[in-house]
Order: structure tokens, then sequence, then C-alpha cells
């Protein structure tokens, strides 16, 4: 893959489960420096995530790695997390201002059909996890 399809983040190895997993913890701050939505992404300030990382290699606790996943999969988790929200308010505010709702009511509703949305993705969260696959660089 080349360097500008892939997204790296530094990481220290929390736990290796030995089951060709391992929790690593990442430091969101430095690797978003390059990137260009760094301004709009939440991770853009410098915090500490935990997350599952498929690796074959004999992996310990405190090993630096680098995990990589691919740009295609940083603009979906773009789109899902603040796109598809915000494209969800304006079609709720049209379709209820269109019905005949008042504005408080329109927005109100319009706030409810995000909560809805949220809703599902944490109920699909497991079947949305399983499109993200963060690796450990070789």
């Amino acid at each position: 893959m080349p360097q500008g399809e892939i997204i790296t983040h530094d990481g220290i190895v929390l736990k290796a489960t030995g089951d060709g997993t391992a929790d690593v913890e990442i430091i969101t701050g430095n690797a978003c420096s390059g990137c260009h939505a760094k301004s709009v992404c939440s991770p853009g300030s410098a915090e500490t995530r935990t997350i599952t990382v498929k690796s074959d290699a004999d992996l310990n606790p405190g090993d630096r790695v680098t995990v990589v996943m691919t740009q295609s999969q940083g603009f979906r988790a773009l789109a899902i997390g603040y796109i598809i929200p915000f494209l969800v308010l304006i079609a709720a505010f049209v379709t209820t201002t269109s019905a005949g709702a008042g504005e408080l009511t329109s927005a109100l509703l319009s706030f409810a059909a995000i909560g809805l949305y949220y809703l599902a993705i944490w109920m699909l969260r497991g079947k949305i996890g399983e499109k993200f696959e963060f690796k450990i660089k070789d």
C-alpha cells in the first residue's frame, strides 16, 4: 500500500491476547498532525485511545508498534460520525418544515432524528466495527 493511502498511529501494546489480536494505546494527536481533516475531527486534539488490532507478531506489553488503517476507512468513519448525521438533521428539518410543522417543532424532531441515528449506530456497532480493521505495521 502506498504511504498516501494509509493512516498510521504510533502506539504501545497494553495487552497481547495470543489469539491474533492485541490492545494498543495510541496518542491520536501526534499521528493526526499531517492529516488535512484534523481541524474537523474530534481526535484532532492529543488524547489517548485504546484500540484492538490484528497482528500475528509476537507482541508483549510495553512494545512500541505502528498501527495502520486505510485512508478509505478513515473517510468512512468521518462519513458515519459527521456527514451522515448532518444530512439526517437537514433532511428531517426540511421534511418536517415542509409538512407544516413550526421551526421549533422541526428543530426538536431533527435532533430526535439524530438521536435515533446514533442509537442505530450504537446498536449496529459490532457490524460496523467489522468494516474497520487496524493492523500492526510489519
